[in-house]
């Protein structure tokens, strides 16, 4: 029997049961500026060894090198663009993590809000969104700046070494400004951390902070040896641009969504 899907919709495909988890709490780690929040999430999720729960469709998924919907294919064997959520029993986590996000002003919002509607549905009260804060410069040792949803908040994780701008800024766009943003609205808690970074090219070193970060907040012990693997790939890459640079050649570019370098699971 065919089975009836709204492909208009954005929609939550369940793989198993929702976990009955004590006072879960949401992270998201969407593609973005240096992958900063995918590659932070992503990490988590494997160190964690977090259980596959779902799969994020959408009809505004589009890939960073074309404006157009399309597939991805493994070994022959197609599938839809999509973005995955996982949890952890024992950290009572949900970890929402992927390189989609929206295409049009309004398919951002429908997106937050069908994942705000899933949240509440798992009851969640907090929710971390992790991202890259764009300097269009290297940083050898990044930052990690957040925001929060109330003064509370913002001098609690100002006790984990976050920076905190003082005065009036913004924006922090994409689902990681909006999930907070909206969440608010509806009664979430919510913290958006950002990792300093160049922003042209995946940026483990960055996404390290803010897994650091991260973590202390929640009280998670986990490696980050992962990520240092990763920065030696990036930091070789760029040594080898640099002397082609220097030799008068022509600069190569990083693939935003290179898999030699981002490690989505």
């Amino acid at each position: 029997m065919e089975k009836k899907i709204d492909f208009l919709k954005v929609r939550i495909e369940l793989e198993k049961e929702l976990p009955q988890l004590e006072k879960p709490v949401f992270v998201q780690g969407l593609g973005g500026l240096g992958n900063v929040g995918m590659l932070a999430a992503t990490h988590l999720i494997r160190e964690l060894d977090a259980i596959k729960l779902a799969n994020v469709y959408s009809p505004y998924f589009v890939r960073a090198t074309s404006p157009l919907p399309g597939i991805m294919y493994a070994d022959g064997v197609v599938e839809l663009l999509k973005d995955e959520i996982y949890y952890d029993p024992e950290e009572s986590l949900m970890i929402f993590v992927g390189p989609y996000q929206g295409s049009t002003l309004e398919s951002y919002y429908m997106f937050a809000e069908v994942i705000l509607d899933f949240c509440a549905k798992c009851g969640v009260r907090r929710v971390f969104t992790l991202g890259g804060y764009g300097t269009g410069r290297h940083v050898a040792e990044p930052k990690v700046y957040g925001v929060a949803t109330d003064a509370r908040l913002v001098e609690e994780i100002k006790k984990h070494g976050v920076h905190v701008e003082r005065g009036y800024h913004g924006p922090i766009t994409g689902m990681a400004g909006l999930l907070i943003g909206l969440g608010k609205e509806r009664g979430f808690e919510g913290v958006c951390l950002l990792g300093e970074t160049h922003g042209e090219y995946p940026d483990p070193k960055a996404a390290k902070a803010v897994f650091k970060a991260l973590t202390s907040i929640l009280g998670i012990k986990a490696s980050t040896d992962a990520l240092d693997k990763e920065i030696k790939i990036i930091e070789e890459e760029m040594r080898r641009m640099a002397e082609q640079e220097r030799r008068g050649e022509q600069r190569p570019t990083f693939m935003p969504f290179d898999d030699r370098y981002v490690g989505y699971v």
